[in-house]
């Protein structure tokens, strides 16, 4: 499926980040946890980087926490919610709240609150001007007022000021921005709503209306006197200006001096107001208008809609004569209205609704981000013979096995607690691989040693300084040569069959030789090992497990943590062989590559919407295979078990003449093959 409206993201994330998975035959939404858990670890990682990207801090945490969207002036809360359409418009809103962190000066904030700032005369002047409006009305409460009023004006000049800032330093994320005001202040019904007899009161609801929307295309200066000067005031054009929250805040004072100059002081009420009258006007049956309106063509980041320049506002005079070109809203706009305005306050105050993630789930994603998990898509094919239509199946590949996702992952092959199995001990058999490993990495020892050979009285090569007294004597050959002999560098790569099959004494005997292999390569330099193991999660869908990695881990890790490991689910192959292709090294002048794999059957998985057995899987696996082959690795696979029948014959379908069966019980047969290999120069 490919996401039309990813203008921004689609680039970068994969026109398929936000695909859902759906039953092929049912056409069912299919949900998967894990998945959605690891697609929002991505996703609060993508934005993380944008942050840091924008702001140049790498130390500003992005969380999925609280109900609503916010930054302390340390942190940013982002939304747990993926839906495409939305995506863009959460990265413009972090990359704002982390302009936020940059730019804003939260100490003004906080003083404002504590009522400092404000002008003691000011605050007489509000006092006088509605002190007849309620019962016991001080001067305290006036400055109240205007501290509510002021907030919620300085923190629209405030988004302008640092908004611009982004769109000056990193105009490549313009778009981004521009998603975020689409999505929280366009929509027709506000379009409609300016061209409307309503928000036309001399009041505060009316001045804030426009005052939010005074970039839209549709704004009207004219709807109430003094909207011309508060856009002159704001000067959008050059709002650079403002250097800091402080200037912004006295901008904030100046438009508040206009609107209250405007709004004229209350009359005391003598007697109630009759209700209006219903004119007979029926009700409009069209649909709701709160949908997205008109993006850059309504109101836009930082006013890039015509004539924001100042140009078209310049001749225009401000009165609030109402022409006849001037339509009324029905009961069921005004509704409308009453919801979109409500939309766009709660993003002036921070104050936009987030969904929340449970504690349980944001443990669970923050050991995903740490295992390094993703997704992959595999095993790409057409849906049937009669039709183009191609499909795949996602699988989960965790790139570092860490504590976290043993505790928090939920994977039925990793258990918190050591595993046991038919009376065995898991530990016992990974402390068995260890002394093995010992045995076998003494033998290797030697893959570290040079031998050098000196060959001397030659036509050429470095001169023997025991020989330059013979030259007056006929002798010519003088020079030598030392030759050096060495055995290359190697990677290693092992993938075991970590499927329900497997249990028992295979997957111990298994552990044990893979265990032995790990520590004897750790003895010596040039021989480096990556520890894999595959199965599917509950859902049968394809996964694999990078165990251990030589290059970046201690050993250490394998006596600690392989203890977790268990055998669950079915027999996924060639499905993750392809997921993790790039992370097999391939073969080079100065290094060998090898893939060895331990399997007890033959592939097979039914994640959702995607059968994988029979030939298609073995066919499926064999091209992955030849894939490896194609990059210089040798592949040694070793099916595990009795069987010489057609299970054995399948297998050298997929892995070629190299497989061969295996009894894991008898390590002295593996043993020997992989002294072999190793010893191979």
């Amino acid at each position: 499926m490919y996401v039309k409206n990813k203008t921004n993201s689609s680039w970068w994330l994969g026109n398929d980040f936000f695909e859902e998975d759906r039953d092929i035959l049912t056409g069912d939404i299919v949900s998967d946890r894990t998945s959605e858990l690891i697609k929002l670890a991505g996703y609060r990682r993508a934005i993380s980087n944008f942050v840091n990207i924008v702001t140049g801090k790498s130390d500003i945490p992005v969380y999925f926490q609280g109900s609503d969207s916010y930054t302390d002036g340390k942190s940013i809360n982002i939304s747990a919610s993926i839906k495409d359409k939305d995506f863009d418009s959460t990265v413009g809103l972090a990359l704002h709240e982390g302009s936020h962190i940059l730019m804003t000066d939260f100490e003004i904030m906080k003083d404002l609150n504590a009522g400092f700032h404000i002008d003691p005369e000011l605050v007489d002047t509000i006092y006088d001007k509605y002190k007849h409006t309620k019962e016991h009305f001080n001067t305290a409460d006036a400055s109240r007022y205007i501290t509510d009023k002021i907030k919620g004006l300085l923190n629209i000049v405030e988004d302008r000021r640092i908004d611009n800032f982004v769109f000056k330093t990193a105009p490549g994320y313009k778009g981004y921005y521009h998603a975020l005001y689409n999505r929280y202040f366009n929509s027709s019904i506000i379009d409609k709503a300016l061209e409307s007899t309503s928000k036309r009161d001399l009041d505060w609801d009316s001045y804030m209306f426009h005052v939010i929307n005074i970039t839209n295309a549709k704004r009207d200066l004219n709807a109430l006197p003094g909207l011309l000067d508060i856009y002159k005031t704001l000067d959008l054009a050059n709002i650079g200006r403002l250097k800091t929250t402080k200037e912004a805040l006295d901008v904030a004072f100046n438009i508040f001096n206009i609107i209250e100059s405007n709004i004229p002081k209350p009359q005391v009420e003598s007697q109630e107001e009759n209700a209006p009258s219903d004119d007979g006007e029926q009700e409009e049956t069209e649909s709701t208008e709160t949908t997205q309106g008109s993006g850059q063509e309504a109101n836009t980041p930082l006013g890039d809609a015509p004539g924001d320049d100042g140009s078209k506002a310049e001749g225009e005079e401000a009165t609030t004569s109402t022409g006849s070109n001037l339509r009324e809203l029905t009961h069921r706009q005004e509704k409308q209205l009453e919801n979109a305005i409500k939309k766009q306050e709660d993003f002036i105050n921070n104050k936009i609704k987030k969904t929340k993630l449970n504690k349980t789930d944001q443990k669970k994603i923050k050991a995903l981000e740490e295992s390094g998990s993703e997704i992959k898509k595999v095993g790409n094919r057409k849906k049937h013979m009669y039709t183009d239509e191609m499909v795949n199946t996602e699988c989960i590949v965790i790139r570092k096995l860490t504590q976290g996702i043993i505790d928090n992952g939920g994977y039925g092959f990793l258990t918190g607690q050591a595993y046991r199995s038919r009376g065995i001990d898991h530990a016992e058999a990974i402390s068995k691989g260890v002394k093995l490993g010992i045995r076998l990495g003494k033998k290797l020892k030697l893959r570290s040693e040079e031998r050098n050979t000196k060959f001397s009285r030659l036509d050429s090569g470095k001169i023997d300084k025991r020989l330059i007294s013979s030259l007056g004597y006929g002798a010519e050959r003088i020079f030598q040569q030392v030759l050096t002999d060495k055995y290359t560098p190697a990677n290693v790569h092992i993938s075991i069959d970590a499927s329900g099959s497997m249990n028992g004494n295979r997957f111990f005997n298994c552990q044990t030789a893979v265990v032995a292999i790990a520590k004897a390569a750790s003895m010596i330099d040039n021989l480096d090992i990556q520890v894999s193991y595959r199965t599917t999660t509950d859902s049968s869908k394809p996964i694999i497990l990078i165990a251990y990695d030589s290059r970046v881990d201690s050993f250490n890790k394998i006596t600690t943590l392989f203890k977790h490991i268990t055998c669950s689910a079915l027999t996924p192959e060639g499905l993750t062989f392809e997921a993790i292709q790039n992370e097999i090294v391939a073969a080079s002048g100065d290094k060998e590559s090898y893939f060895i794999n331990f399997s007890d059957g033959m592939p097979y998985a039914e994640p959702k919407g995607y059968n994988y057995w029979g030939p298609t899987a073995i066919s499926h696996t064999r091209t992955q295979i030849e894939n490896m082959r194609k990059k210089g690795v040798k592949v040694l696979s070793y099916f595990i078990g009795n069987s010489n029948g057609l299970a054995n014959d399948d297998f050298t379908k997929m892995y070629g003449r190299s497989a061969t069966g295996i009894d894991v019980t008898s390590l002295i047969p593996l043993a020997k093959t992989l002294n072999k290999m190793f010893l191979t120069k």
